[in-house]
């Protein structure tokens, strides 16, 4: 398992086991609080509840730094589906935090904790759907590209004469540097075993790109950069040269 496929893939996994934690924090609410037939000591009920809670938070933690570590890392701007990600991530920070705060020194408010608890376990639902669901969905746990759109599938735009790539060994390093950096989180490019995104060996050897299905040109690889395709990243902020760097490390490949 790459680089990439680390990151995402246990990223995503995590979420899982966050959802699970999320579903045991309800149960042993209702059980909780919801009985008048307790089946369970509500002594027992609280102390998992409160090492359920702790679990949760470590992990969702834990998931925060991976996606702050990736960006930091990659510089790379957010889609849309990643915002809506990072609002629910955010809310979901704000609620254990009222949670806690009310459970320590705010008690005065206890009893509406059982609102903040579903509250909180549906933001999480909605956290988890917008980044591991889709993930896990579209790439059938990691292992295929995410399907092309109807629009994409019949796309397939005749590229320009193709410019030349750089081959001096400068331009190449730079873009072994560039692409290590910011590309192999979701690349391979050593073969074309899907990561995240496709593998990169002999990709511009091929006649088209292997997601768009464009013509493998440098000028398609640099628009793909600026203006990607559904939920890669853009890398609009790299400067012509970094990209005729990468685009020159991508012709040796």
């Amino acid at each position: 398992m790459g680089k990439s496929m680390h990151i995402f893939y246990l990223k995503s996994l995590l979420s899982l086991i966050v959802l699970l934690l999320s579903l045991i924090g309800v149960i042993t609410m209702f059980e909780s609080f919801g009985r008048t037939d307790r089946k369970y000591p509500i002594e027992t009920l609280k102390k998992i509840h409160r090492a359920n809670g702790l679990m949760y938070s470590i992990t969702a933690l834990f998931i925060a730094w991976l996606c702050l570590d990736f960006l930091v890392k990659t510089k790379a701007e957010p889609s849309a589906r990643a915002v809506f990600h990072a609002v629910f991530a955010l809310a979901v920070l704000l609620l254990l935090l009222l949670k806690v705060l009310v459970v320590r020194r705010y008690r005065q408010f206890y009893d509406r904790l059982q609102t903040a608890g579903l509250i909180l376990a549906f933001v999480s639902f909605g956290m988890i759907g917008t980044s591991a669901g889709y993930f896990l969905l579209v790439t059938k746990f990691g292992t295929e590209v995410p399907a092309r759109s109807a629009e994409q599938k019949t796309e397939a735009v005749q590229g320009k004469e193709a410019a030349p790539i750089k081959t001096d060994a400068e331009s190449i390093r730079k873009g072994r540097e560039l692409y290590e950096s910011k590309c192999t989180f979701c690349h391979d490019p050593h073969s074309n075993t899907t990561i995240v995104g496709p593998g990169h060996k002999a990709i511009l050897r091929n006649s088209v790109l292997p997601v768009s299905k464009r013509p493998a040109t440098p000028e398609n690889i640099a628009n793909q950069l600026r203006h990607p395709f559904k939920e890669m990243s853009s890398f609009s902020y790299l400067s012509d040269e970094e990209i005729q760097s990468l685009i020159a490390y991508m012709g040796t490949l």
